[in-house]
């Protein structure tokens, strides 16, 4: 358990930088903490991560389960360490990156684009010609199939980023932020009293599509050479969800294996 409260106002000073502003986040000590700000984004993050060691993704964030306390309260909440590997490097979001470029964000550049591969393809040329990153395709296409498999909503253009170095290049940034994943957000989105099949009928996919399938199509038409592939079983994620018992109820519990049972039937063939 770390007292967040107590943290030094420099090195933990609360930032929010959720897309539904809801979850806090400090940095401590080299490490990033978040705290559950509308459901059980912590479990989310710690399953998603636990199960990508068993894929062939290679470069994600892995994330651990925290207890954090703050002026005597207690919250549910998750750990990663700082993937920065120098004091000069700094993180740059697609958003900002194009924006910076071409003075227009990438949400604006791809919205006149109807096609959904002519989008994902001009996200990756534009990025590929600021960073001089070869396989930023390829990367696109393991974070998609990722938010596909685990249904995170939240994949907006400021949640896929670059790493830039202090001599101005650049490499890939582990995938991170699956918090939304799962129908975390109870709160507003997705309350527990809906079924998965309610949950599924809501969800809306980003950033090039609001239809999961519609966007994996597309990069799977764009490159095929790479294929996403999972090892991981039903009783890996149980195991994982067991150590949560006690922590969240079982109403979500129960709604997390039955999302991932779907999700892992659905597409078998990743499998």
């Amino acid at each position: 358990m770390i007292n967040i409260e107590n943290l030094p106002p420099a090195q933990g000073e609360k930032i929010n930088t959720s897309s539904k502003g809801n979850q806090n986040k400090w940095f401590y000590q080299n490490r990033w903490y978040k705290q559950d700000g509308l459901g059980y984004e912590a479990l989310s993050e710690v399953l998603v991560s636990r199960l990508l060691e068993k894929t062939n993704v290679g470069n994600y964030v892995p994330y651990r389960f925290e207890i954090l306390e703050n002026q005597g309260r207690q919250f549910c909440g998750c750990v990663s360490e700082n993937f920065m590997k120098q004091e000069d490097e700094r993180l740059i979001s697609i958003e900002r990156l194009v924006q910076a470029y071409y003075r227009e964000s990438a949400a604006e550049m791809t919205a006149g684009i109807a096609d959904i591969q002519e989008r994902i393809k001009c996200i990756e040329d534009v990025v590929s010609k600021i960073t001089g990153l070869k396989d930023f395709g390829i990367y696109l296409k393991k974070i998609i199939t990722i938010d596909a498999l685990f249904f995170n909503e939240d994949r907006h253009f400021h949640n896929i980023a670059v790493v830039q170095r202090k001599d101005g290049s650049f490499r890939e940034c582990p995938i991170f932020d699956n918090g939304a994943a799962l129908f975390s957000d109870i709160k507003h989105d997705y309350p527990l009293h809906l079924s998965v099949a309610d949950c599924v009928r809501r969800i809306k996919a980003k950033p090039f599509a609001m239809d999961f399938d519609e966007q994996l199509d597309a990069c799977d038409i764009l490159y095929g050479d790479f294929r996403f592939r999972a090892t991981f079983t039903m009783d890996d994620v149980e195991r994982c969800v067991k150590e949560f018992e006690g922590i969240y109820n079982t109403e979500i519990l129960e709604r997390v294996r039955n999302t991932m049972r779907q999700q892992m039937r659905k597409y078998s063939y990743l499998f």
